[in-house]
């Protein structure tokens, strides 16, 4: 039986950070993936380290590049876009694509110790991270045609903020009792009790089977959705109608037929969340059939929107709990909610 965590770290802002600390010692670090910069002196701003660091492409290496200026500290690069060198629009320090400082105008002496912070990262599968890469083998876990970006392209993001603690938003995604209460579209799109269950020390799986009778929708969005996948693969429909892999602590892989999204989850404090979302298309189907993508952005934005109401109540839940100074936890269903325990598991280790 995996230990839950304890109720003040749903609420507890010291707690909470300290925690989440704690799981990057044994977890990974992922900052981007190489479609977001595919050419050299591409850069990509990072939202949810608040533009603090950039992805940048030298052309011989992918780096987390400090996007603060070393002399004044002004905010170098914003968004995204493909310089030559980077430049500081205030009093135009420049630094070259690996941080190396190279121009300081009006200075009479060399300024020493004045590079941009830098950190290589290491590759996984076109996934970039700071640290150490996974313990994930796709092939023997039968995910190498599903997490393989061969042919696509960074189709853009979206960040979303929430007030939960970023614990209940990995609950919720890793379960998929709630699916059935939680979810009418997604409940007839996928058959949530078709689940194939993979688990690691770096990661959990699941594979979910595609609804029995998909002719028709449940929701306005699940029905577009479904009808372009009938349009697309019709007679084969795809085996799965979505696999959702956890990375620990808080890097979620996932795929839907022809598409690839990565997300990851940011604490705020105790109370308080941040969600960036990645997509990734076929390039050639992105061209012919716009159309099959702005149906599953609406049929996952739906889901969003009810995962959002599902976590609040998990959220008030355990605060509810903590104003009168209680410990309750109730049993995880073995199959259903299999991921819980193996990332409680992690978390306790």
């Amino acid at each position: 039986m995996a230990k839950h965590p304890s109720i003040d770290s749903y609420v507890d802002d010291k707690i909470a950070k300290d925690e989440f600390e704690k799981s990057l010692d044994d977890g990974l670090v992922y900052i981007g993936h190489k479609l977001m910069v595919p050419n050299k002196g591409d850069y990509f701003v990072l939202p949810s380290y608040k533009g603090r660091y950039a992805l940048v492409n030298t052309g011989e290496s992918y780096l987390m590049l400090s996007n603060v200026c070393s002399h004044r500290q002004a905010l170098l690069l914003e968004g995204k876009g493909n310089v030559k060198s980077i430049n500081c629009r205030l009093h135009c320090w420049g630094f070259e694509l690996n941080g190396k400082l190279k121009l300081t105008p009006l200075f009479k002496e060399p300024v020493k110790n004045a590079d941009l912070e830098s950190f290589e990262l290491k590759e996984w599968n076109g996934l970039l991270f700071k640290t150490r890469l996974p313990d994930f083998d796709l092939e023997s876990l039968g995910l190498s045609e599903y997490i393989n970006f061969e042919g696509y392209e960074f189709a853009g993001s979206s960040i979303e903020q929430y007030s939960f603690n970023w614990k209940v938003f990995m609950e919720i995604y890793l379960e998929n009792y709630h699916v059935f209460s939680m979810h009418p579209g997604l409940k007839k799109y996928v058959t949530a009790a078709d689940l194939e269950w993979k688990t690691g020390e770096d990661y959990s799986v699941q594979k979910v089977g595609l609804g029995k009778s998909i002719q028709t929708g449940n929701t306005e969005s699940y029905t577009l959705w479904q009808q372009e996948i009938i349009k697309h693969f019709e007679p084969n429909l795809p085996r799965y109608g979505a696999i959702w892999s956890l990375i620990y602590p808080n890097i979620m892989i996932e795929h839907y037929p022809n598409i690839i999204a990565i997300s990851t989850v940011h604490p705020l404090g105790a109370r308080q969340c941040l969600n960036q979302v990645e997509f990734y298309y076929p390039s050639q189907l992105y061209k012919e059939k716009p159309q099959y993508f702005e149906a599953m952005q609406k049929a996952y934005a739906e889901t969003a929107v009810e995962d959002n109401d599902a976590c609040m109540l998990l959220q008030k839940g355990r605060e509810a709990l903590h104003s009168r100074g209680d410990e309750k936890y109730g049993p995880i269903e073995d199959f259903l909610e299999k991921g819980v325990e193996e990332f409680y598991k992690f978390l306790a280790k």
